[in-house]
């Protein structure tokens, strides 16, 4: 894989398959962050007995999900914010000390995004119909007589081409610019870094970002809740968050006034109609 040598080298701790060790626990994360969050969308089905519970109830899916946002957005912030600390205490092993805020933060924000499509009563099923739960978890057209089955291929076909060109503009994202930048290595060592001039630059600021986001609208696709709506809701106002406050900032610093002309000129996460020639000369290329 391209830029796992150098991954390797700012690990010098982790040798061999002791490098493996971030995998384990990256997936431990991501897991219990995945199944708070279930636990969290059925928890007033599972506590009937708590009247607070069912109060919160219509929310409980909603708090799951902001929560793992921002913790995982504030840990993964902490690995830019004590850079400079950590580079003058720990010199050529300062990116090792902090990786471990990667390898909590990512798959957190990861699990949110998987969390988006499953129902909301994946583990407990609704014990009432018509409740406001019920009418915010189930998909829309539910709420409709006579839908024709013809709709429902409509919404399957376009969950599969939002999932798959999500998932083929991370590929390719981490085809062309390496597992080295998807870890952030060079937050830490930016003059070892390489000038990325790849076209897509030219008409997105952060693609792996934007694949992201073209996973999470295909999760809107397939359960066609208002609750998924809600989810991918909550990951924009993070991401835009995070982007403007951290990485962005932290860029602007870097390289002044180019950058904020560039992102003048440039946006973040969505493609504007006079690129998607581009765009799409990207994706299938």
């Amino acid at each position: 894989m391209k830029g796992m040598d150098k991954l390797r080298e700012k690990l010098p701790d982790y040798r061999g398959k002791r490098i493996y060790r971030f995998i384990v626990i990256g997936f431990i994360v991501f897991f219990c962050s995945l199944i708070l969050q279930l636990l969290l969308d059925s928890l007033p089905r599972l506590f009937l007995h708590l009247t607070f519970l069912q109060i919160l109830s219509p929310l409980t899916p909603i708090i799951g999900s902001l929560l793992l946002v921002i913790f995982g957005f504030l840990i993964i912030s902490n690995f830019w914010r004590i850079r400079d600390k950590q580079l003058i205490k720990f010199g050529e092993r300062a990116y090792q000390k902090s990786f471990r805020y990667v390898v909590f933060g990512i798959p957190m924000l990861f699990s949110v995004i998987v969390h988006s499509f499953f129902p909301s009563d994946f583990l407990v099923s609704y014990n009432t119909t018509r409740s406001l739960s019920w009418y915010l978890g189930n998909p829309i057209s539910d709420f409709f007589d006579n839908i024709p089955v013809c709709f429902f291929y409509l919404r399957l076909s376009l969950f599969l081409i939002f999932f798959i060109m999500g998932l083929i503009v991370i590929r390719k994202s981490l085809k062309i610019f390496g597992i080295d930048y998807m870890a952030l290595v060079y937050v830490y060592y930016p003059e070892e870094s390489e000038l990325q001039n790849h076209d897509i630059y030219a008409i997105l600021r952060h693609p792996t970002y934007h694949g992201l986001a073209l996973l999470f609208i295909g999760s809107i696709f397939l359960r066609f809740s208002i609750y998924s709506i809600i989810y991918f809701i909550v990951y924009l106002i993070g991401i835009n968050i995070h982007l403007k406050f951290v990485e962005e900032k932290e860029l602007i610093e870097r390289f002044g006034e180019d950058y904020r002309i560039y992102k003048k000129n440039v946006p973040a996460l969505f493609v504007k109609l006079r690129d998607l020639k581009k765009y799409f000369h990207f994706i299938i290329k």
